[in-house]
């Protein structure tokens, strides 16, 4: 049987096997963009920044609604928890219906108002047009990152996650080997220069999709994925857009944030300042390692002990996910710290560039710990099915960042006041989401979530 019911057993090895497997995942992806980056930089720097850009103005469209799988894994948890497994397959047949709905949606707007989302970004000067060719391309398809997500909610609810990973393997591979191929057109293919890039992660994004439907169908599978269940149940989307509005919300502020840095950057420091925070969020991609495998990790165990009423159970992940997983980015930050110059030297040969980028590096790495907690504090309270809190903790340090940085920088004129602001929002915001989801666990088995 491939899943893992969640309510029994040893917390620290489940949370464990969900986690890694997570991470590995996402350092698969990181090293897939990595990859982009660097071939990408073949070209220019300000193509290394387009394709930055271009990502984060994606995610932004995605993020409006990765709400509905995050809110379809948290049901599909509960119900697997309660033991309801045909609902938890109706569940999983309806988030691929509500996905596909949305992605439709969110590949006309992108690709109507490219221009204006790539402005908004900050794709400015000579990075708006590789940006602008890029992003045509990989909007076209953006279809594909809303079903991966979707797949992806879905072995995390059944505490599957290992599959993930091996899928995460098959389409980095793909996009390796694609993407000199594609960009410089090697072996007899058309030189597509930064779209060669875009064609590359499109095409392996689709052999992940093939792959893990062909999985996610074997009877094996704790919830298995049947094409007859690709239907709508009114009650059930109810209760995902309850929990997936505000996670969506949630999901959108981060790389909102993300835009509004570099948006900082650029106008107050240039091209270099905005590809000084293409490179820093390079890096602080692996720092998010495990703030997404124990987050996502809390949630499902939440979710399914909730489900089966088991409430201190629940609480007790969640508090092992966070001391776990703060405590290895903060390592993991400082290790960064003192390998800046030589990490930075890797992806910039500017002179503007790389000191902007080393004081990045030297300073913002060190308060990874807390940009982690409130990762995990946000999803766990997710997966208890409530997704305000989450999407007021992400709004408070956006909110704060950017107001410190436009009080600094004029003060201090200097890039560091920036870097300064970033820290600032998130060890407040994490100090902030300790003392409310303690407060919230306390209650959450006085008023458990109701299933449909």
């Amino acid at each position: 049987m491939h899943g893992t019911i969640l309510t029994e057993g040893p917390i620290q090895k489940q949370l464990w096997s969900l986690a890694w497997p997570v991470m590995l995942s996402v350092f698969f992806n990181t090293l897939y963009n990595t990859v982009d980056a660097y071939w990408v930089s073949k070209l220019s720097p300000e193509a290394i920044a387009a394709v930055s850009i271009s990502q984060i103005t994606l995610f932004i469209m995605v993020a409006l609604s990765m709400g509905i799988t995050v809110g379809s894994g948290v049901i599909m948890s509960m119900e697997i928890g309660a033991r309801r497994m045909g609902a938890a397959q109706k569940v999983l047949g309806q988030s691929f219906v509500l996905s596909a709905i949305a992605g439709t949606i969110a590949t006309f707007i992108a690709l109507v108002f490219k221009h204006q989302l790539l402005a908004f970004s900050g794709a400015e000067g000579k990075i708006l047009a590789p940006a602008v060719e890029y992003f045509g391309v990989i909007a076209a398809g953006s279809m594909l990152v809303f079903i991966m997500f979707t797949i992806v909610f879905a072995f995390n609810a059944q505490g599957d996650n290992t599959t993930v990973t091996k899928l995460f393997a098959l389409s980095t591979g793909v996009n390796a080997l694609l993407d000199p191929m594609m960009i410089f057109g090697w072996v007899g293919l058309p030189a597509f220069g930064i779209a060669g890039a875009a064609y590359a992660t499109l095409i392996s994004q689709a052999v992940f999709i093939i792959a893990a439907l062909w999985m996610l169908s074997r009877p094996s599978m704790l919830v298995p994925f049947h094409w007859s269940n690709l239907t709508i149940h009114n009650d059930w989307v109810k209760k995902v857009l309850d929990i997936g509005f505000p996670a969506s919300l949630t999901n959108v502020l981060g790389p909102i944030g993300i835009a509004l840095v570099t948006l900082l950057a650029s106008k107050f420091f240039h091209e270099a300042g905005a590809v000084a925070v293409s490179i820093g969020l390079r890096v602080e991609f692996f720092a998010f390692l495990p703030g997404i495998g124990y987050g996502v990790g809390a949630m499902a165990m939440l979710g399914q002990n909730i489900g089966a009423k088991q409430f201190e159970r629940g609480s007790q992940a969640y508090r092992r996910a966070l001391k776990t997983g703060s405590g290895i980015a903060a390592v993991f930050g400082v290790l960064i710290a003192l390998f800046a110059a030589p990490i930075v030297g890797f992806f910039a040969a500017d002179p503007l560039v790389a000191d902007y980028a080393r004081r990045y590096l030297w300073m913002i790495p060190l308060s990874y710990g807390f940009l982690v907690a409130m990762m995990i504090q946000a999803m766990s309270f997710q997966g208890m099915g409530k997704s305000w809190p989450g999407f007021w903790l992400t709004a408070t340090r956006v909110t704060l960042t950017v107001v410190l940085a436009l009080i600094f920088i004029p003060v201090f004129d200097s890039i560091v006041a920036l870097w300064s602001a970033v820290i600032a929002g998130y060890i407040a915001t994490a100090l902030l989401g300790a003392v409310w989801i303690n407060r919230t666990l306390r209650r959450v088995s006085a008023q458990p979530v109701q299933l449909p």
